[in-house]
């Protein structure tokens, strides 16, 4: 509950002034520091290339559940290269691309709903993919078309593209 900037901590519950975009209390955001600290000492102190999730647990002395979540939310984003994930569906190693959310690209894609209603209907969902992936490209102001004219020139960092 939200009165003029007073909020309880997500992980003691004690009332603070919310200043910043923090959900938990300064006593928490240190053990939280302290924490990741500790868990990034660990992984740098190990000689394996790549530690498995599972067995952060019992190194560190942490939750699952809170490394997971330190994960999720960016929290160990310098030491995850050396941290060894698995998809929670299929059970393969992520690649360092996919380490956000626990699902490769492959089960995200056969999960989601959107591309099961796609595939039912007989649609490819591959060409989509190629779309995005060029509006993406143009958007970032990478892409070029083929046209010659001055309107295939670039105004900031969104292409000028008939829509």
């Amino acid at each position: 509950m939200t009165v003029h900037g007073l909020v309880n901590c997500k992980k003691c519950g004690t009332l603070f002034f919310k200043t910043s975009g923090r959900e938990i209390c300064d006593e928490c955001f240190k053990k939280e520091l302290d924490t990741i600290d500790n868990i990034k000492a660990v992984i740098q102190k190990s000689e394996a290339d790549k530690i498995p999730l599972e067995n952060l647990p019992a190194m560190t002395g942490l939750d699952l559940d809170e490394l997971k979540d330190l994960i999720e939310r960016g929290r160990l984003f310098a030491v995850l290269p050396r941290i060894a994930i698995k998809c929670r569906f299929c059970g393969i190693d992520l690649a360092d691309d996919e380490k956000t959310g626990f699902t490769c690209k492959k089960c995200l894609m056969k999960f989601s709903p959107k591309v099961n209603e796609l595939q039912k209907k007989g649609i490819d969902i591959h060409k989509y993919e190629q779309e995005a992936k060029n509006l993406n490209r143009r958007l970032r102001g990478g892409y070029r078309t083929n046209n010659t004219s001055d309107d295939s020139r670039r105004f900031g960092f969104i292409q000028n593209y008939d829509l």
